[in-house]
């Protein structure tokens, strides 16, 4: 018979070398948590102080009106470039996918309403 002369597939195979292990698999980049949170964060503060111009009839009495907008630009500049490095991460995506949509919003935000509304309200 042809299959007394087939291996056993119960018995351990003792003439076979052993299998070079695998690489490891990389270690993992593009965490960008922190570039994440920061342009949540100053999405979420340059959304609120353009909500808040749209919506307010007092802001012309605020003091430092100028460094304000001012700095409310900065901030939606700051914003949008670390919502912009959140695209390339590749850890934490949904946390860097809400960290590019608040950059993108402030973004938007600082030029349709901020750009118009800051030279108004500086002049």
């Amino acid at each position: 018979m042809a299959d007394d002369d087939l291996p056993d597939s119960l018995e351990p195979a003792t003439g076979v070398p052993p299998r070079d292990e695998p690489p490891p698999p990389p270690t993992p980049k593009g965490d960008l948590r922190i570039a994440s949170v920061v342009a949540i964060v100053t999405g979420a503060v340059v959304i609120a102080w353009y909500l808040f111009v749209v919506t307010a009839s007092t802001i012309s009495e605020l003091d430092n009106l100028a460094w304000i907008q001012i700095g409310m630009w900065v901030l939606a500049g700051v914003s949008f470039v670390c919502g912009i490095l959140s695209l390339n991460a590749r850890m934490a995506r949904e946390l860097a996918a809400a960290g590019f949509i608040a950059g993108v919003a402030a973004g938007l935000l600082s030029i349709s309403i901020g750009f118009f509304s800051g030279l108004e309200l500086l002049n």
